[in-house]
């Protein structure tokens, strides 16, 4: 299915998905087109193109945002039936001298980051309920402890803070973070820890130290949009191999490795994100073997680990290798405060050597007041306390969570219950788009991110991509949880029912597979 006469250029140095969202509107203009009709699905219209869905799905969320199209749950994306102003047509600058504009590099141009700054402004809107973003609940950052740890700080030290320190990080805080993963079981050193402003920023910097343009890097499918983001900037190829229940699965890794010769593997083995698997320690070693017979890192990223608030912890594979093929990759933004801005990475000496060469090239090192904040804030405690709390907290909402999706979703709705972490991944009914169901919920002032999302090409096929949405419970209220969840139980029920059953069941079977 597609729009009669419409085109595009991929050589051209207007994005593909504005000459799609222009192609429309004029397709509208000149008849082709009329207010009312129902556009092609994303999927249909980017096979149609031979283009990514993603590409697809940001001109219809382009012409959305000015009201030229909207979308109807269940049904679809329309034209609108009144006259709208509409985005402006990319076909030139608009004023002399503006030619400039178009003159962006392939890094920072097209929908992979228009997907992840869309991505980041829903999860920091403030509108309505959002179960959308990763966040801690502000209500719970520790204000006051970290106020206090910061003046300790300053009293210590004075003035030297304020001015540059050392790239790798501040040493006593370097010094922590090493002794916190050792007790986890991890050989490592303070010289071996690079702080980083966020995990985000460690997650760049090992990409770019190790990939080149074309180059392979495997992925869990779905994964964390960050990291699909990066790779694309990059322009490196992303290959992506399918989960069950317990994380990445060893066959296809195999598979994958053998076919595509990858430079590093990414992975979250820990309430991965989106999906919450958790991998065992069995699989771990499996897939850790997998990488030492293939020759490639992996890459860890541990965001999660100490949000578990029930079950056995697992050994981190940067513990269970000794870190000799594993770089590990923590941060402070998730189990703590994300305003902070510290993340660490966890790597061999020669690989931090050219860690902390780029890091030098990209902002000469992390605020040194925060540094030592935080390492005042560690050393005195406050994270074991704090950390106590939020778990308490989180677990609470967690299962206020579920308790809701039983009473308020239809059958055939799955989701997981994970042990830990901020959210719960969701399986929709077939058949229903959990990107259509997106546009009806925030009309109705709610937020959730759509599955489609985290998918290396955007879509996955089967449940894996349209009818699947991650929902977050940390930064909710408990009204708020019970009265989103009635919301979007109330637009799935509009939607599709089954007569034949009665609530809701969770997640119990493997997770979606490819």
């Amino acid at each position: 299915m597609t729009i009669p006469g419409l085109t595009i250029d991929v050589d051209s140095e207007i994005p593909v998905y504005r000459q799609i969202a222009a192609g429309i509107q004029a397709a509208t203009a000149d008849g082709r087109l009329s207010r009312g009709d129902r556009l092609p699905p994303t999927r249909d219209l980017a096979r149609a193109l031979e283009v990514n869905r993603n590409t697809v799905v940001a001109a219809y969320d382009l012409l959305a945002a000015s009201s030229f199209v909207h979308g109807r749950t269940g049904r679809g994306t329309f034209i609108a039936s009144e006259q709208t102003a509409g985005i402006d047509p990319p076909a030139g600058p608009a004023h002399p001298g503006d030619e400039w504009f178009s003159a962006f590099s392939q890094a920072v141009d097209g929908p992979g980051v228009d997907r992840l700054l869309s991505a980041y402004q829903l999860a920091t809107a403030d509108e309505g309920i959002s179960f959308a973003g990763s966040y801690p609940d502000s209500e719970l950052l520790p204000a006051g402890a970290f106020l206090k740890s910061i003046k300790t700080a300053m009293k210590e030290e004075g003035a030297s803070l304020l001015a540059y320190g050392p790239t790798a990080g501040y040493p006593a805080l370097r010094n922590i973070l090493a002794e916190e993963m050792a007790r986890k079981g991890s050989d490592v050193q303070g010289n071996q820890i690079l702080v980083t402003n966020g995990a985000q920023q460690g997650l760049e910097l090992i990409f770019r130290t190790f990939l080149d343009t074309g180059d392979a890097a495997i992925v869990e499918d779905p994964t964390y949009t960050g990291a699909l983001s990066v790779l694309g900037s990059l322009r490196a190829k992303t290959v992506g191999v399918p989960l069950d229940e317990q994380g990445i699965r060893p066959d296809l890794l195999e598979a994958a490795l053998i076919r595509h010769r990858p430079r590093l593997i990414y992975l979250q083995p820990t309430f991965q994100n989106p999906t919450t698997a958790v991998m065992p320690e069995s699989r771990r070693r499996e897939v850790l073997a997998l990488a030492i017979r293939y020759g490639c890192p992996v890459v860890e990223d541990d965001w999660a680990g100490d949000l578990r608030f029930e079950g056995k912890e697992i050994p981190t594979l940067h513990a269970l290798d000794r870190g000799r093929h594993v770089i590990y990759l923590g941060t402070f933004s998730k189990k703590l405060m994300p305003g902070v801005r510290v993340g660490w990475v966890a790597a061999p000496i020669e690989v931090l050597r050219r860690l902390i060469a780029l890091k030098q090239i990209s902002d000469c090192g992390t605020s040194p007041i925060l540094q030592a904040g935080l390492h005042h804030y560690l050393a005195a405690g406050y994270l074991r306390s704090h950390l106590k709390r939020v778990r308490a907290e989180y677990r609470n909402r967690r299962d206020l969570m579920l308790e809701s999706m039983s009473r308020y979703f239809p059958a055939r709705v799955r989701w997981t219950t994970p042990p830990g972490g901020l959210f719960l991944w969701v399986r929709l009914p077939e058949g229903l788009d959990s990107g259509e169901l997106f546009i009806a919920a925030r009309r109705r002032g709610v937020l959730f991110s759509r599955g489609d999302l985290f998918h290396v090409d955007g879509q996955g096929p089967g449940p894996n991509g349209s009818n699947t949405m991650r929902l977050t419970y940390s930064s909710s209220s408990p009204d708020q949880i019970d009265l989103g969840i009635r919301t979007l139980g109330d637009l799935i029920r509009s939607r599709w029912s089954d007569s034949t059953h009665e609530g809701s069941e969770p997640l119990v079977e493997a997770m979606p597979i490819l």
